[in-house]
């Protein structure tokens, strides 16, 4: 009775965590995107095979399937941070969202608006600021190059 026990149990074991692996994430295209390719990336987009994304950013990840959690340091803001994505054609409209701990930024929402046009290579990056009191702040737009790190298909060259 005990050996039928261990079997059920690893086996139950080893089913559940198999079921957990699928979930993880695992890149199949890594695209960087800055300035320029010689001033370096400010951004590093990381798409699996369902176009579930991380975007790496100023030290913060933003994911488009989990919250991420950092703690308040001396070092960096404390924030919760996520993503979302549509598409328009070759266009990838990601909103990158941080929502501040308090007192850690004036603001206590932020949400950068960063479109990668894949068929030019290029993005343009719009910030907005929300605040306690209602009011918000939209940034200039930046723009800037893309291009592939590995395995990228959407961008040739």
């Amino acid at each position: 009775m005990k050996k039928i026990f261990l079997v059920l149990l690893f086996g139950f074991l080893i089913s559940t965590n198999a079921q957990s692996f699928e979930k993880v994430f695992k890149f199949n295209e890594v695209y960087m995107c800055g300035p320029s390719k010689e001033k370096g990336e400010n951004f590093v987009i990381h798409l699996d095979k369902n176009e579930r994304f991380i975007i790496r950013s100023n030290e913060y990840n933003y994911s488009s399937f989990e919250n991420t959690i950092y703690p308040h340091l001396w070092t960096q803001n404390g924030k919760i941070t996520n993503g979302s994505l549509s598409k328009d054609g070759s266009v990838y409209n990601f909103e990158l969202t941080s929502i501040y701990a308090p007192a850690a930024s004036a603001s206590y929402k932020s949400i950068k608006y960063f479109n990668v046009n894949f068929d030019s290579a290029t993005y343009v990056l719009r910030i907005k600021d929300f605040y306690a009191d209602g009011s918000n702040k939209m940034y200039g737009p930046d723009v800037g190059v893309c291009w592939a790190s590995y395995n990228g298909k959407k961008i040739n060259g």
